[in-house]
Parts: structure tokens; C-alpha cells; sequence
């Protein structure tokens, strides 16, 4: 028996209506063009969630939208395309509409790149989206799905090196990297990918990955109770609200004041638990951060210098 298409650029208009009939969800792969060390290819963030929302489509069913090779970008490494916030808040809210006039009830945006202002981006759009429709939108990185995991990402270091090379081997080449141990490889930041980068580490990794995606996705699908529903709505608001201080507190504030991507523990806690569905815990969490980032940030002077800031 042939396998169901889930390309949705390679299915015809009623296969496309069929699918969404039966599972009416559309994973969304996206990330920037950038560098990832001399051994990863440029797409890496969108290539491997890619591979990802098409395991995890195969799992539940639903479709998967064309990978989006666009993302917030400003690391000043060779062949990046930069890209400012604002286009891809733009490009996000052209997909989402797309997908919800066309009779998509989920969305799982998968992004690949973890750059604040970049998700904070994709969380403006699933929030509009949300207000203006009945559509649920997940937009979330694949960080935030490993937070129990140690390390949880890196940059084109051990984890991203290792995904890469289980889901897309061919575009893995550890040979490019210096073999010598004490120059360190041009943009990679994490764990030496020479001595701990593996297909099988790559494994566990895109296991959990296609797990909770997985299960996100028939969460939502199934979730009719309208309170629920905006309780869904209200933690992404509160995503939003983080995300603003965190993108101002980077680009303003002196590395000392300003809030980490992750601002605290309870942080870590809404995300974990807005993940699984329990959105009164999720939201209790989010308004311990909210509270906390904005008190730690009252009154902090912007930096006087570019060398002072993250950004």
C-alpha cells in the first residue's frame, strides 16, 4: 500500500482536502539561512525540523508546508541572509492566513533557530492569527521541546551536528572541521562536534523531538473545550509579553541587566507545562516571569556602548 503524501506542495487540491479532513493539521519547518560551521550545510536550522514535521506528520497524520528558509539573522559569519523581525513576522502572517482560509484548525510551526527576536516574531503572528480565528497555533522552537535535556541546543556544535547527521547524513561533513584539537571551529558553540557529534546521539534527540511534536499536535487537533482554548490563546499572549522584554532588554540594556532568553525557572516551567496542556500552571508560571523580568529591568540605564549589549 502506498504511503499518503504529506508534502502539501506535492498533493493534489483533494488530497490536500482529504488529509485535512481526517487529521486538520499543518506542520511548518522553518529557519535562516546562516552559517553552522564548516562541517553543517547553511540551512541547518530548517533542515532539520524539516525532517522532523515530516516523521511526525507521518505519525499523525495532517500535512506539511514547504520549508521556509527565512529567519531573523545578524551573526556576522559568512553566507548568512539577514533578515529583520519584522519580515518575518509579515512572511509568518501571510503562511498562517493562508493555512486558515483554507481549512487548517492546527498549526505547528517548528522553527529551528534560536534567536529571540526570531521566535518572538512567529509568536506575534500565531497570537493575531488566534485572535482573528478559530485556528490554534503552536510557534515554537525545537529547543523548547528539550528543556529537560542537558545540553538542551547549541550552535552547529555536538546536538545540532549529531541531529544532522541521523536525519540528513549526506549533508554532514565532520572532515571539514581543523583536526586540530586546540583551534576551535569557526562559529560553533556548544560541545567539540569532533570528539561528540554522532548519528546515535542524533537519535535520542530526534526522538523526543518527534514525540512531543507528535503529541502536541493530536492535543490540539482534539481540543474542543472553548475555555481551554483561550487559556491556549492567553499563554501565548504571555509569550509575547516575555519575548518583548527579553528582545528589549538584549538589545538596550548592558549584558549585566539584561534578561536571559530563558529569564528563570519559572519560565522554564510555563513552557514545559503549556507544552503538555496544563495551561492553569502554565500561566501561574508566566506571571511569576513577567513580574520578575520586569522588576529586575526597572530602572536599568540602556548601555552606552554596542560592546556592553548581547545585540
Amino acid at each position: 500500500m502506498a504511503s499518503v503524501e504529506r508534502r502539501l506542495e506535492r498533493c493534489r487540491p483533494q488530497q490536500i482536502w482529504d488529509t485535512l479532513a481526517e487529521f486538520s493539521c499543518v506542520y511548518v519547518p522553518s529557519g535562516p539561512l546562516e552559517w553552522h560551521g564548516r562541517q553543517n550545510p547553511v540551512g541547518l536550522d530548517a533542515l532539520k525540523v524539516e525532517a522532523v514535521c515530516r516523521r511526525a506528520a507521518e505519525r499523525t497524520g495532517g500535512l506539511v508546508f514547504p520549508t521556509i528558509f527565512f529567519g531573523a539573522h545578524e551573526v556576522p559569519w559568512p553566507l548568512g541572509m539577514p533578515v529583520e523581525a519584522t519580515q518575518v513576522q509579515v512572511n509568518t502572517q501571510t503562511v498562517l492566513d493562508y493555512l486558515v482560509r483554507n481549512g487548517a484548525r492546527v498549526v505547528v510551526w517548528l522553527g529551528g533557530h534560536g534567536g529571540t527576536e526570531d521566535y518572538s516574531a512567529l509568536r506575534r503572528a500565531a497570537l493575531t492569527t488566534m485572535q482573528r480565528s478559530n485556528c490554534l497555533v503552536l510557534a515554537a522552537i525545537d529547543q523548547h521541546f528539550l528543556l529537560d535535556l542537558e545540553p538542551a541546543m547549541d550552535h552547529a556544535a555536538a546536538i545540532e551536528t549529531s541531529l544532522m547527521m541521523h536525519l540528513q547524513p549526506e549533508t554532514v561533513d565532520l572532515s571539514a572541521l581543523d583536526p586540530e584539537p586546540e583551534r576551535w571551529p569557526e562559529g560553533v558553540g556548544g560541545e567539540d562536534p569532533r570528539e561528540h557529534a554522532s548519528a546515535e546521539r542524533g537519535v535520542r534527540y530526534a526522538d523526543v523531538l518527534v514525540d512531543r511534536i507528535a503529541g502536541v499536535a493530536q492535543r490540539l487537533v482534539a481540543l474542543d473545550d472553548p475555555i481551554c482554548r483561550r487559556k491556549h490563546v492567553a499563554c501565548v499572549a504571555q509569550q509575547v509579553t516575555v519575548d518583548d522584554m527579553v528582545v528589549y532588554g538584549r538589545a538596550n540594556l548592558a549584558s549585566t541587566d539584561a534578561p536571559a532568553k530563558i529569564p528563570d525557572d519559572s519560565w522554564q516551567q510555563h513552557l514545559e507545562a503549556y507544552r503538555v496542556g496544563d495551561y492553569d500552571a502554565a500561566l501561574a508560571a508566566g506571571r511569576l516571569t513577567i513580574d520578575a523580568v520586569r522588576l529586575a529591568t526597572a530602572g536599568r540605564r540602556p548601555a552606552g556602548s554596542e560592546e556592553q549589549r548581547f545585540v
